[in-house]
């Protein structure tokens, strides 16, 4: 049974997509040893420092915020239950914060959310989805988390192979190598 944030599915392109799902992550950034490290460095920070590591890791300059902000974006991070981002909301409003760096940091602290990503985005239009790719809208990379969470629990057994990943990074992942391989095709 399809979930119903993937009301709409092209099935075909969706099931093309899982039948090469384990060739894509194999071409794919999956064997990332800094990805890695990140996932389990920013466990064994507290606080905020996790944050500045993960901006440090995607190469977000480093904002002059003062304790009250720094303990806001902690506080809010930790109370955000995936797949609910609607918490986050508020954290849009500090100065050059979008949703790629709340995706990164909520995909780093607790290894579960997905990264937005334009390709994948793009990659999930191609699927007749509609998910569109605005990095400033809270709307937008929510309907990207449902949609991501609704492939993971649609996704054939042999469609995930294991990988010490978050399934969502290989679908992310998966996504954008499948875009690529679909925009070379003539």
């Amino acid at each position: 049974m399809i979930p119903t944030s993937l009301f709409g599915i092209d099935t075909n392109e969706c099931n093309d997509f899982f039948n090469l799902l384990p060739e894509l992550l194999e071409i794919s950034e999956i064997e990332d040893p800094n990805y890695e490290r990140m996932l389990y460095d920013t466990l064994e920070l507290n606080g905020y420092n996790q944050i500045k590591k993960i901006n440090e890791y995607i190469g977000f300059k480093e904002q002059n915020w003062d304790d009250e902000i720094n303990q806001e974006i902690i506080s809010t991070l930790e109370i955000t239950k995936y797949p609910d981002i609607s918490m986050i909301e508020n954290l849009l409003s500090i100065e050059n914060v979008d949703c790629i760096v709340l995706s990164n940091w909520l995909h780093f602290l607790k290894n579960i959310h997905p990264i937005y990503d334009e390709k994948a985005c793009l990659a999930l239009e191609l699927m007749n989805l509609n998910v569109p790719y605005d990095p400033n809208d809270l709307t937008c990379y929510s309907k990207y988390v449902s949609v991501i969470e609704g492939l993971k629990l649609y996704a054939p057994a042999e469609a995930l192979p294991e990988y010490a990943l978050p399934r969502q990074r290989l679908l992310q992942l998966g996504l954008v190598e499948w875009y690529s391989q679909k925009m070379k095709k003539p």
